[in-house]
């Protein structure tokens, strides 16, 4: 992707239950406690990762080329079929095209739905056309999807080939239900300006084009077809688009909904000067709100003569913004809401795909956000890289995603990588024991994903601990061992420790 588009022990017995819970909260403190695993690689232009609400044993793998992949969360490993690959249908996806964001229904445990949004060649420019589409999986394997019984929602043509945003997603809000959430970038070229940009203003700032916003469009999860939420800011309008939710977007690559929250958080990739993320409150959800371009990058005008101006009736500045000494390519991310990391619960992990002036390497940072004020920023590259296993480095993040535990992934397009924040220390605890009519001892509990743990356990209470076998845990860091002879000890114990090489 181009600098101006994309510039992403607990010890448990028989009856004796001790718990020793460690953990810290950010308040203006330095984020610690952090690493990265690689968990996939060998991918062809990874851009984002996802998974079906409830679904903890897969990540879906989305690649810009027009396949989606399954990493097995249990093993580790790529399924050997592609989900799907619809590279067939796309344009040239060596820029910012091809395919770019993908969702799946909130019913889909139910009804199977997911949606794409990739683009394809043509349109009225002859610059491709975006097209968000809903597809079901196949009737016979949940692994792989059914791309014949395509239905699409939306389309629309690009004036030139980059800013094509490509997000798309639900929100938890409550009253929000089934509505997507699509990111449009403006059209592509610099400064909204040119032919298929329309003035005044360019595209962002004008509501007759799709071009520039955030869309909100409501599915219905049964039919599957497609409708206006009537609290969208122009619904019923005869001139302006009804499917705009708000505007004033340059392209904006990646966004998300915090879990906890219902917050909208939006990473809008700057031009020569700036990069900026807004939020967007769940306390608002009719939308509206105008982020200002093409009249202003971050929070200054925008510094071309003639296109910068004052801020617009009603404008919203971004929450936070940064220089191109810090970073070049915003690419938006997630607050933390998973359980693996609970000194990060709360904070917003982002990235940057390009890094600072004049460099070429990518970084994360994070920040935070309590619904007034941003504050905290900090640069966590070099916490998390170069891995702790396997001295991987960070090159272009391209995305960063959730699984379906809220755990953060990073995809680097840059290495065909994709990558997962985790605990620093090899750190892990016992859940669970329960017992069997055989007598066997079923021991489960948490770790750090695909980490290798000891199981110990004591012949008694007063006795010494001994290896009792070995585990290694899942993608979602959970472990289970089953111990075959728990029966021959009435009061035993056990303990998870590090499994040394």
């Amino acid at each position: 992707m181009s600098g101006d588009g994309m510039k992403h022990i607990r010890w448990i017995c028989f009856g004796i239950c001790i718990l020793v819970v460690c953990s810290s909260k950010i308040c203006g403190q330095a984020v610690s406690g952090l690493s990265a695993v690689r968990v996939a690689f060998g991918l062809t232009q990874p851009v984002f990762v996802t998974a079906p609400r409830g679904d903890t044993r897969r990540l879906f793998i989305v690649q810009q080329t027009g396949q989606v992949h399954i990493l097995n969360l249990a093993t580790g490993q790529l399924n050997a079929t592609p989900f799907l690959d619809i590279h067939t249908r796309l344009t040239n996806t060596s820029g910012e095209q091809g395919l770019l964001g993908m969702a799946f229904d909130p019913n889909y445990a139910i009804n199977k739905k997911f949606y794409l949004n990739f683009t394809v060649p043509g349109g009225t420019w002859g610059n491709g056309v975006t097209r968000v589409s809903q597809f079901q999986v196949s009737a016979n394997n949940p692994d792989v999807a059914n791309t014949s019984n395509e239905r699409i929602l939306l389309r629309f043509s690009h004036p030139e080939s980059n800013h094509n945003g490509g997000w798309i997603g639900f929100s938890p809000r409550t009253g929000d239900d089934h509505n997507l959430y699509i990111a449009t970038g403006d059209g592509g070229s610099e400064n909204d300006q040119g032919i298929g940009h329309i003035e005044p203003g360019g595209n962002a700032q004008n509501n007759t084009t799709l071009l520039g916003k955030m869309l909100r469009i409501h599915v219905n999860p049964t039919t599957g077809t497609a409708s206006i939420p009537s609290s969208n800011p122009f619904f019923g309008s005869s001139t302006l688009r009804q499917e705009i939710w708000v505007f004033g977007l340059r392209n904006p690559w990646r966004n998300s909904f915090d879990r906890q929250t219902g917050r909208m958080f939006i990473g809008d990739v700057g031009g020569d000067a700036r990069e900026e993320i807004d939020a967007q409150p769940a306390t608002k959800p009719g939308g509206g709100e105008n982020y200002e371009w093409r009249l202003r990058e971050g929070t200054i005008a925008t510094p071309t003569v003639g296109i910068g101006g004052p801020r617009p009736p009603g404008g919203v500045d971004p929450i936070f913004d940064y220089p191109h000494t810090t970073g070049q390519c915003v690419i938006g991310g997630y607050v933390y809401r998973g359980k693996q990391i609970p000194s990060l619960q709360g904070t917003y992990v982002f990235a940057d795909y390009l890094g600072p002036e004049p460099g070429s390497q990518g970084r994360i940072f994070t920040l935070n956000y309590n619904g007034a004020t941003a504050s905290n920023f900090q640069n966590i590259t070099a916490k998390l890289f170069p891995t702790k296993v396997g001295g991987y480095l960070l090159k272009k993040p391209s995305s960063l995603g959730e699984d379906a535990n809220g755990e953060l992934y990073i995809t680097d397009i840059g290495n065909g990588n994709v990558y997962k924040v985790v605990p620093a220390t090899t750190s892990a605890h016992i859940d669970i024991v329960t017992t069997s009519p055989n007598g066997h001892a079923m021991v489960g509990g948490l770790g750090v994903p695909f980490e290798a743990y000891t199981i110990e356990a004591t012949a008694g209470l007063a006795l010494a601990f001994f290896p009792i076998g070995t585990i290694t845990a899942e993608g979602d860091g959970r472990f289970e061992f089953e111990d075959i002879y728990a029966g021959n000890f009435p009061q035993r114990q056990y303990r998870v420790t590090p499994r040394t090489p």
